[in-house]
């Protein structure tokens, strides 16, 4: 499974955690209605220090082998909870206490309640750093915003097909009392 293919599946599962958007950061389309998260992978492959593990096995192609590399980086997520202060037919909200109780709510899923889900995505959470304000000037009043990191672990596998060997190469001893 690609990196991209477990970053999704772990997005889709915390957007049904959490009940909001869960939007990749610096998109080129209108911004969703309050509140929403954006997350950056802001970086995906930090190694683990070791040279891998390395695996073989039959290739796809007939007398064709595998060599697979395998090993167990990091990658480390930036998730935003974003709100503003509002008014609706309910009363105020104000965009400070939402989009902490959102990053809260998004940090007990690394934490606890997601570990299913993050196993299911192909992640396990090793740390998740203290939800601070990240507020923005937008325009005429304050984006009320706080975040906090994730750093993540999960498995790379790095497979080439290579041409089997039909026949080991032999070396023919002459003895020294073998006539020519």
């Amino acid at each position: 499974m690609s990196f991209v293919t477990k970053r999704n599946a772990l997005i889709s599962a915390l957007h049904k955690a959490v009940g909001v958007p869960v939007l990749l950061a610096s998109q080129v389309q209108p911004e969703a209605e309050p509140p929403f998260i954006v997350y950056t992978v802001t970086t995906d492959y930090i190694p683990d220090g070791s040279l891998g593990h390395y695996l073989q096995g039959d290739g796809e192609a007939e007398g064709s082998l595998v060599s697979v590399r395998v090993e167990q980086p990091t990658a480390t997520f930036s998730f935003t909870a974003c709100s503003i202060d509002r008014t609706t037919e309910n009363g105020t909200i104000f965009g400070a206490d939402e989009a902490l109780d959102l990053a809260h709510k998004a940090q007990g899923f690394f934490l606890h309640t997601g570990r299913d889900a993050l196993e299911a995505a192909g992640f396990v959470a090793l740390d998740v750093s203290n939800a601070t304000n990240r507020d923005a000037l937008e325009l005429n009043e304050m984006g009320r915003r706080y975040g906090f990191d994730v750093r993540l672990r999960y498995v790379r596998e790095d497979v080439v097909e290579v041409a089997a060997i039909d026949k080991p190469n032999t070396i023919q001893r002459r003895s020294e009392n073998h006539a020519e």
